[in-house]
């Protein structure tokens, strides 16, 4: 791809416009009129029930309860966990910062290792050195919609006897080795928040098989009561962090189409793959066989350091700074018609080597531009093409 780019003025290679998301149509109407004419719109409602069990039926997990966020729910699993105040858990700093709160908010303290730079997710290796004797669980996150290293994690876990909790908040029907995510570990906690592919506004998901963890959440998430016994009897200190029927109604109708829109995106993760792996200047992925299925919320591109680091030809000065910088890069891309996303720029504790690198040069293709196909992903191809192509003073010569 040459010519002149489109932020100095040139044609941009993609005019047309991407998927709107969230996607919403006559289902969603016909859930939510179904809901308001029940007068059901909390307790005592089906589409909550009925979604948690078609939740936990896709992943394979025999627990499901919904909760009103998806850091509530990851507050849950880590309450059922055992986690109690002063406790450590280690996890990564490269995340949304619901991940640490969800923590802090129990008083337990967040120790965080670094992470992998060919899957973004925590680096298994370095979690024994960080366990000490006041650490209790292993949050690994599933970035992206990939599942961390399951089975070191585990292993680690099963030798120091500590709890694993998934943060699967971006990992809907992702599977590692078949097994669902959420069912890896003890628990795991899923996010429907609006950029997510199964959203309605806010919500959140616990899986588990444990009988007893999924007791200890629930009642957490119900004001203290147990499942099963009146709601006027509360065996514990819990909190109000139940779904609503039009939450669940919502996504049950986006759960109908999540199988298929996942195809989709999953046919267009493997199209960019295979497009930008012959482009100079850019890493896709680690490929793992352990990972069955992806979650497919975002595609992760990360820029070699030698673009930011490369001698733009005619540009000069100040110019040519700004043109090493990520933040033109995504300019650049943006003004082709490329949805780019700089992705997590600050890193939850800075320090680590390989996260602090992730944050300057990962670039993100989001779930909702992957929705658009496989064939469309070659203009997300060329546009990498043509913007990389500035690091040859303007050439053409992205490709190897």
């Amino acid at each position: 791809m040459t010519g002149r780019l489109a932020i100095d003025g040139g044609t941009p290679v993609r005019t047309a416009p991407w998927p709107a998301w969230p996607r919403s149509g006559a289902a969603e109407r016909r859930a939510l009129a179904e809901v308001l004419e029940s007068g059901r719109w909390g307790l005592g409602g089906e589409a909550v029930p009925e979604l948690e069990a078609r939740f936990a039926a896709l992943h394979g997990a025999r627990y499901a309860i919904a909760c009103c966020n998806g850091t509530m729910a990851l507050q849950a699993a880590l309450v059922a966990a055992g986690v109690q105040p002063g406790d450590e858990i280690v996890t990564s700093p490269y995340s949304f910062l619901a991940t640490a709160h969800a923590a802090r908010s129990l008083g337990a303290v967040p120790v965080f290792v670094d992470v992998e730079p060919g899957t973004h997710n925590l680096d298994p290796t370095l979690i024994d050195d960080a366990i000490t004797e006041r650490t209790t669980a292993i949050l690994p996150v599933h970035i992206g919609g990939r599942p961390a290293d399951m089975d070191r994690v585990n292993e680690i876990a099963a030798r120091r006897g500590l709890r694993v909790v998934e943060d699967a908040a971006q990992a809907w029907l992702a599977s590692w080795r078949g097994r669902g995510a959420g069912t890896l570990g003890d628990a795991g906690a899923f996010s429907f928040q609006s950029s997510k592919n199964l959203s309605a506004g806010e919500g959140g998901m616990v899986l588990t098989d444990d009988e007893a963890i999924y007791r200890r959440a629930w009642s957490w998430h119900d004001c203290g009561r147990d499942p099963g016994r009146s709601r006027h009897a509360h065996a514990d200190v819990g909190l109000n962090l139940r779904m609503t029927e039009l939450q669940a109604a919502l996504l049950l109708s986006g759960l109908a189409r999540l199988p298929a829109e996942q195809a989709i995106r999953r046919q267009a993760m493997d199209a960019l793959a295979t497009g930008l792996a012959e482009l100079e200047g850019v890493k896709t992925p680690d490929r793992d066989e352990r990972v069955t299925t992806h979650g497919c919320h975002i595609f992760i591109i990360r820029l070699d350091e030698s673009v930011l680091a490369a001698d733009h030809g005619k540009d000069h000065g100040k110019d040519r700074r700004k043109r090493r910088d990520k933040r033109w890069i995504i300019e650049a891309l943006r003004a082709e018609g490329i949805p780019a996303h700089p992705g997590y720029t600050t890193p939850l504790e800075r320090g680590f080597p390989v996260c602090d690198r992730l944050c300057r040069t990962t670039i993100w293709i989001k779930q909702e531009a992957l929705l658009a196909g496989a064939a469309q992903m070659q203009d997300v191809v060329d546009a990498f093409a043509k913007v990389l192509a500035t690091r040859h003073g303007g050439r053409s010569g992205g490709r190897r």
